[in-house]
């Protein structure tokens, strides 16, 4: 069940921390090996959607620190997620006209942005495929 509070004056993203802490991505990388998702049908309040998102904003943002397949299957793992997201923001946005913004806005940019970071990723696997066959003497 979705609750929507469309009188709560709630802005859509939180006021940012006054004081950031300042972490490592290489640190940030260890502690948590996917960007935190909701359960599969859950769509949440517009501050739980925007962290999602914002949690797979900064997975994304480390995908340089990953290998090439390890970066395609978290890309197929949170384009599945926003593809759900798009799919439950649907149904309420005649609810709530916030809803067509942030998915037209934000869920539908990140899909984008994986279906090219997939991209550069499988990229990168072959050429590293081709350096495999080429010290063999392939």
């Amino acid at each position: 069940m979705v609750r929507i509070n469309k009188t709560d004056g709630q802005a859509l993203r939180p006021v940012p921390a006054a004081d950031p802490v300042e972490i490592h991505p290489l640190d940030a990388l260890h502690d948590a090996s996917f960007a935190q998702l909701n359960p599969t049908g859950y769509l949440g309040d517009r501050d739980q959607i925007q962290t999602e998102l914002d949690s797979i904003a900064s997975r994304v943002r480390m995908f340089h620190l990953l290998q090439p397949d390890m970066v395609m299957r978290e890309a197929g793992a949170y384009s599945a997620r926003l593809t759900e997201l798009e799919v439950l923001l649907h149904r309420v946005e005649s609810l709530d006209r916030q809803y067509t913004r942030v998915r037209t806005m934000q869920v539908d940019k990140w899909k984008e942005e994986l279906v090219q970071q997939f991209r550069i990723a499988s990229r990168l696997l072959e050429v590293q495929r081709q350096d495999i066959e080429l010290s063999r003497g392939s």
